[in-house]
């Protein structure tokens, strides 16, 4: 009897200790210590990179939507919704609610998960817009995580601060390159980072669906009424409605990437700000 009563004892031991050890029994979902990684769950890349340069080893960053992608014509499917099944925050534009409804979030089946909607409106791109963000997304993270609340406001000061010098240095080779003398058509998810670079934007289109016949006529009219010389389309959203415009007004087209990884070589935000500059200088210096 008391080689089964000890058998027994140290059976439910190692049980115990297995419990503690592996988590078996107790919710995975636990606050968050000073030693624990936030996992944040990101719907853009736009996100993404300020969560990651805001958070650095204190977070784990998830992004959904591919950046080579248009964000507002994404399929989701509940598959992709499995990622948030571990995370601490899912982070989204305000404008993509119908498009990630709180149905699709609870079929993670995590109950602790807290969705942030980040209503930041303009092109992220533009330094002022991104700056505004960073506030928004480092409150967040300092929410959810308070005992290292002061660090991440700490770095996104510094980061606000590389924002800005980046945004000048940008601005400067634009103006120097001669952007406000250019008159220009650009797809209206570009619209606020070209008027924030400077050109003169005399009109906005959509995606080439979008548009009928007449309204591409239309376009075309005011582009050569105007004397634009440069149509500009967002690679996101599909360059063919600016094809087609450039061809009827006869002058020059460029695709610009919106999001970080859109292109080869724009891992973040400050690559695809310098990648975009660059071809826009490059146009325009050809164009001398």
């Amino acid at each position: 009897m008391r080689k089964e009563a000890f058998f027994k004892y140290a059976v439910c031991f190692i049980l115990a200790i297995s419990m503690f050890t592996t988590g078996c029994g107790i919710n995975s979902q636990k606050p968050v210590s000073g030693d624990q990684k936030i996992k944040v769950v990101t719907s853009t890349t736009l996100i993404a990179d300020i969560v990651q340069a805001v958070g650095g080893d204190k977070v784990v960053v998830n992004n959904i939507v591919p950046p080579a992608s248009c964000p507002g014509h994404f399929d989701v499917k509940p598959a992709d919704m499995q990622v948030l099944a571990g995370s601490k925050l899912f982070m989204l534009h305000n404008w993509q609610g119908e498009q990630f409804t709180d149905d699709m979030i609870k079929s993670a089946g995590n109950t602790q998960l807290q969705k942030v909607i980040l209503d930041v409106q303009g092109n992220w791109l533009a330094p002022p817009v991104r700056n505004e963000a960073i506030d928004k997304i480092t409150e967040a993270l300092a929410t959810a995580d308070i005992k290292n609340g002061e660090a991440y406001r700490n770095t996104a000061r510094v980061l606000k601060e590389e924002t800005n010098r980046i945004g000048s240095a940008q601005k400067k080779r634009l103006t120097e390159a001669g952007a406000g003398k250019v008159n220009v058509l650009v797809n209206d998810m570009q619209a606020g980072f070209i008027k924030w670079a400077g050109f003169n934007v005399v009109g906005t289109f959509g995606r080439a669906e979008d548009l009928s016949p007449k309204e591409m006529e239309d376009l075309i009219k005011l582009g050569k009424e105007q004397g634009v010389s440069l149509v500009i389309d967002n690679l996101q959203s599909g360059k063919e409605a600016g094809i087609e415009i450039a061809k009827g007004i006869n002058c020059k087209q460029l695709t610009l990437n919106n999001f970080p990884g859109g292109v080869p070589g724009t891992g973040t935000w400050a690559d695809t700000i310098t990648k975009n500059v660059d071809l826009l200088v490059n146009l325009l210096n050809d164009n001398r």
